[in-house]
Parts: C-alpha cells; sequence; structure tokens
C-alpha cells in the first residue's frame, strides 16, 4: 500500500501496510500544519528542523511525565498492597477516617 502525504506543500509516496496508511497521512498533515506556523522567511529544510526540535522535545517530556506517572502509580499500589496486608492482620483503623485518609496520615 502507498501513501500519499503533502509536507512543505510537496508530495512524497510512502510505502506502508494498508493499517498505517491513514495514520501517515494525518502524521504528514499534523506536520505541515507546524511547518505552516512557522514565519518569516525561512528555508524549508530549517522549516524542518526546528519543526523536528520542536516535536522531539514534546516527546522527551512526555516520556519524562510517564516515568513520574509510572512511579506514583507504582507508590500507590504499594500503598494499597501494604493496607491489604494491615486489613489481613487485623490492624484497624480509626472509625473517622477512610482507608485512603488513613493511610496518608500513617496510621495503616
Amino acid at each position: 500500500m502507498t501513501a500519499i502525504v503533502r509536507v512543505l506543500g510537496e508530495e512524497f509516496r510512502v510505502e506502508c501496510s494498508a493499517g498505517d496508511q491513514r495514520r501517515l497521512e494525518d502524521l504528514a498533515a499534523a506536520l505541515e500544519a507546524r511547518t505552516a506556523g512557522l514565519t518569516g522567511e525561512t528555508s524549508d529544510i530549517r522549516k524542518l528542523i526546528l519543526t523536528a526540535l520542536a516535536l522531539m522535545d514534546e516527546a522527551q517530556s512526555t516520556g519524562a511525565a510517564l516515568v513520574r506517572a509510572r512511579g506514583e502509580i507504582e507508590r500507590l499500589n504499594d500503598m494499597i498492597a501494604e493496607a491489604n496486608i494491615d486489613a489481613a492482620e487485623g490492624v484497624s483503623l480509626p472509625q473517622d477516617q477512610g482507608r485512603v485518609k488513613a493511610l496518608r496520615a500513617g496510621v495503616a
């Protein structure tokens, strides 16, 4: 299958699987929109380089946020596991606190 994509006003043919054709076309359209946002007398290659750097920066920021989120998920899973162990051992919580509030307070 061949996807025909337009970047910087020029068409390119890209070989791909049938399932990837629409995705490639959408990505090329997004790239075209980003490069169009660069103003001034800028060469096409400069536009692509600046856009690529911006996209790489976003990807790295997103990756870092994902690492932080995974760490938080792991921390919360540990809290749940500890609460389950405490519950199995019969540790009681104060009546005026729910499990999450008690965990935050360090009761469980």
